[in-house]
């Protein structure tokens, strides 16, 4: 049997990656490739082996594939040689052009990335988003999004990246990958704007996404691809609307109905029996007692409870008052959003359950490592955020309250309980880092003494009581332990 002149094989890959069952190489696409000998089967023996064929992505799921082009080509000898030098840890010639066509896999990666996480992703689709519909400049309005998204990576703002993919993929649901500079206009917000509330989302969900998109397209009028202004552009569409809070919150005698609940510790049904195995027992009872830490400490958001650090403020307050820089704001002004708050008696009995022994730069409770980088602490806090609302809704059961609070509920209930019971604006505002008062002065002095902090803070588990009469004294001094009694017969004597 005569000896073969070629061998063909269709692996011949320079880089390649896999992920959740799709698998994208670098190579060369063969199926054009003239044949100019076939053996007695039919078989190619023997190919042109000076035709240039197009270097492409393969990308394969479930054994079906899509090519797609990068624009540049090569002979099979040549690809072959590539493939070779590629292996060896020695500086070949052609290592710059290598690195140049391993950047296509590199580009592609994040796109594969954010489709399979989605659920979105098809041969189709990543034909259509890797095509682009892309301007003389090779941008898209979704390249300018990849862009935006991985700049909030870079500046280590993860929330906000994994809300624009979000939205981006939301925006791809609704009006394709295939939108051109030019169909962006006050028709292309509006239609948008109708299939959203078509879809019945609500009107906060549609203005987030619209602003978003607002500063996807102000990025792309700065760079000239779309013409127009998006003040006009976004007119009447809801971007800046947001349906009101007010109502999520719960009423002070709720929260003490809920914090009796936790002291207690139990949760049976009528007979005594155990309503919970004893894991799923501790955890819910962890989930309310974080629940109720973040209504105590100034309305916290669970980010905010679950990075809590003992530093030395606490040590230099004697364990009296924590200090944080709130998250979402300390970026815009590091200042203003610093928060101290009390601990209150109630705040001491949930650290003493629930939190980590003191300890210098330690975390105050023991569910967020600090070792994790910013993206791992974003999806504990999200996974944390949701067992709270399950843990929550038990709670709810039990309790028959009438509705089911989320974590958000307790930065409500805060500002809203504090401000029915008549404490100054100005506290609450300090409290929840609201104040934009940036004078010299206030990095110094605490705008509030820990005893009005501990005054005010107590009103989140009881109503002011006013005295009008000497009946009304004798009710407050009999609902006040012994303890506090003396205190104030020694302040009285004063």
């Amino acid at each position: 049997m005569p000896k073969k002149k070629f061998m063909f094989t269709e692996s011949a890959d320079l880089a390649n990656f896999n992920y959740k069952g799709i698998y994208v190489s670098l190579t060369i696409d063969t199926r054009k490739w003239t044949v100019t000998k076939r053996d007695e089967a039919g078989h190619p023996e023997e190919h042109d082996q000076f035709q240039e064929l197009p270097i492409v992505l393969r990308v394969t799921k479930d054994s079906k594939r899509q090519y797609l082009q990068v624009g540049e080509k090569c002979t099979w000898n040549e690809w072959m040689e590539m493939c070779k030098h590629e292996q060896s840890t020695r500086v070949r010639s052609d290592s710059e052009r290598r690195a140049e066509l391993k950047k296509h896999l590199a580009n592609i990666k994040p796109l594969i990335y954010e489709m399979a996480d989605a659920g979105v992703f098809s041969l189709d689709r990543i034909k259509d988003r890797y095509k682009g519909l892309v301007d003389d400049t090779g941008v898209t309005i979704y390249s300018i999004w990849d862009e935006y998204i991985q700049g909030k990576k870079n500046e280590e703002e993860f929330g906000t990246a994994r809300v624009g993919r979000d939205i981006r993929n939301r925006f791809i649901k609704d009006n394709g990958s295939e939108v051109k500079f030019s169909d962006i206009n006050f028709d292309f917000v509006q239609n948008w704007v109708k299939k959203m509330q078509d879809a019945e989302l609500s009107t906060t969900y549609i203005g987030i996404n619209l602003r978003t998109f607002r500063t996807i397209v102000n990025i792309a009028i700065r760079r000239g691809h779309v013409k127009g202004n998006t003040e006009e552009m976004f007119k009447d569409s809801g971007y800046n609307q947001m349906e009101s809070r007010k109502d999520k919150f719960m009423a002070v005698e709720v929260f003490r109905q809920l914090y009796e609940f936790w002291e207690k510790g139990e949760a049976k049904d009528e007979n005594g029996k155990e309503l919970f195995i004893p894991r799923d027992k501790n955890a819910l009872f962890r989930d309310l007692g974080l629940f109720l830490f973040m209504y105590f400490a100034n309305g916290q958001n669970l980010a905010d409870t679950l990075r809590l650090e003992y530093d030395n403020w606490y040590f230099s307050s004697q364990g009296k008052q924590l200090r944080f820089q709130r998250h979402k704001t300390k970026r815009r002004n590091k200042n203003s959003s610093e928060v101290i708050f009390p601990i209150t008696s109630e705040v001491k009995k949930i650290l003493d359950r629930h939190a980590n022994e003191p300890k210098l730069g330690q975390r105050v409770f023991p569910i967020l490592s600090k070792s994790k980088t910013p993206e791992q602490e974003l999806w504990v806090i999200q996974r944390y955020n949701k067992y709270i609302r399950k843990h929550m809704a038990k709670v709810a059961e039990l309790l028959k309250l009438e509705r089911i609070p989320t974590s958000t509920w307790a930065r409500h209930s805060f500002a809203t309980n504090l401000n029915n019971a008549g404490v100054p604006r100005e506290y609450i505002k300090s409290s929840m880092a609201h104040s934009t008062n940036n004078d010299v002065t206030s990095k110094y002095i605490g705008a509030y003494p820990l005893p009005k902090m501990q005054e005010y803070n107590s009103y989140l588990l009881k109503i002011p009581q006013t005295v009008t009469s000497t009946e009304d004294l004798l009710k407050i001094l009999k609902n006040m332990s012994e303890e506090e009694r003396a205190e104030l017969m020694a302040e009285a004597s004063k």
